[in-house]
């Protein structure tokens, strides 16, 4: 996979609360006008009346990470197993882009290693009646069967 940098490396401090799990999820949109933190944010803040973003992160189609929520917060994306989480979005339907799977990746490299490989990462539809992400991400991110990324 290109491992180019399209993104800005996002700065991750550790949060003080305890994370054990990364939610990966899509934002089920292949509207080029959907493509942006600003449309999210209105599905989130406006129209369901949460204070944030659901997410910590965002990841366009051009690659760059977005953030979201703040770290701080627990997310508003997977409930009833929001706590002990982390959660992104990769915006898009059905067809994603090798920056955002780039970006995908890096992110969860970074996350990894500041969770000294003690985190594990899942999909939406894991805990879910759902299709979210509906890309590869076990294949994206190399997960083995519990989840933890297989590092070389």
């Amino acid at each position: 996979m290109n491992m180019t940098k399209p993104w800005i490396d996002p700065l991750i401090i550790k949060p003080k609360r305890r994370v054990s799990k990364v939610f990966i999820h899509c934002s089920d949109s292949n509207y080029k006008t959907h493509d942006n933190v600003a449309t999210i944010r209105k599905w989130h803040v406006k129209e369901n009346g949460w204070p944030y973003v659901g997410y910590h992160w965002i990841i366009t189609r051009n690659g760059v990470i977005h953030d979201g929520r703040p770290l701080r917060l627990i997310p508003a994306a997977q409930a009833p197993h929001n706590t002990g989480s982390l959660a992104f979005c990769v915006t898009g339907r059905d067809w994603f882009t090798a920056e955002q799977m780039a970006a995908a990746l890096h992110l969860c490299l970074k996350l990894d290693d500041l969770y000294s490989h003690a985190v594990t990462f899942h999909g939406h539809k894991e805990v879910a009646n759902k299709l979210c992400p509906v890309f590869k991400y076990r294949a994206v991110l190399a997960l083995d069967e519990s989840g933890h990324m297989r590092r070389a």
